[in-house]
């Protein structure tokens, strides 16, 4: 009932800002881990000298823009890697957020289907509207108007997410039919 609670105050009635606390810290967690793990998905070699996705980004974005992207990008994996665990424990969360945000938004130069990098950003700008990120890896549960704004973007953007997934499921023959779920399981013959 917060929800709609907020929305008749006009997003001033006071919530528990641990609830965004922690939603910091798990965010922080799952993006640290994500990003440790693209270091050996091949994330580290990406942009390599001759590799495909430096021709790729040349064809792209032409020789200049890919050099500096290609000079750029390992920082950046190591910085956003950094950013997003020192996001976790609470150290500097606005600075440390912008980082994490910044080298997620990175990936939307190479990644082609970038639907989970979107969510990450979204949820990033909720959390970046938040009075109260937390310091630490405490959480305080003194009721507060600090984060009230930024929990109802986060229960919109996320509802939303759902909503379109349902939706697209929905209007897909395949997903109706069960075909999508026998293709899935049934391996093709070779």
């Amino acid at each position: 009932m917060w929800f709609f609670d907020a929305l008749a105050s006009g997003f001033r009635s006071p919530t528990d800002p641990g609830r965004l606390q922690l939603f910091r810290i798990a965010y922080g967690s799952v993006l640290a881990l994500r990003f440790a793990l693209s270091f050996g998905q091949g994330g580290w070699s990406r942009f390599a000298p001759g590799s495909l996705s430096l021709r790729l980004a040349q064809q792209r974005f032409g020789p200049r823009r890919s050099r500096l992207l290609a000079g750029v990008y390992r920082p950046a994996l190591i910085v956003r890697t950094a950013a997003a665990v020192i996001l976790a424990a609470g150290i500097a969360p606005r600075l440390t957020l912008l980082l994490v945000l910044a080298g997620t938004a990175m990936e939307l130069l190479y990644l082609k289907s970038p639907a989970a990098v979107r969510f990450t950003l979204l949820s990033g700008a909720c959390l970046m509207v938040a009075g109260d990120l937390g310091h630490g890896l405490t959480i305080e549960h003194h009721p507060s108007t600090a984060n009230t704004w930024a929990q109802i973007l986060l229960a919109l953007v996320t509802a939303d997410l759902y909503w379109n997934s349902a939706v697209q499921k929905i209007r897909s023959v395949q997903f109706r039919t069960g075909l999508y779920l026998a293709q899935w399981i049934m391996p093709t013959p070779s």
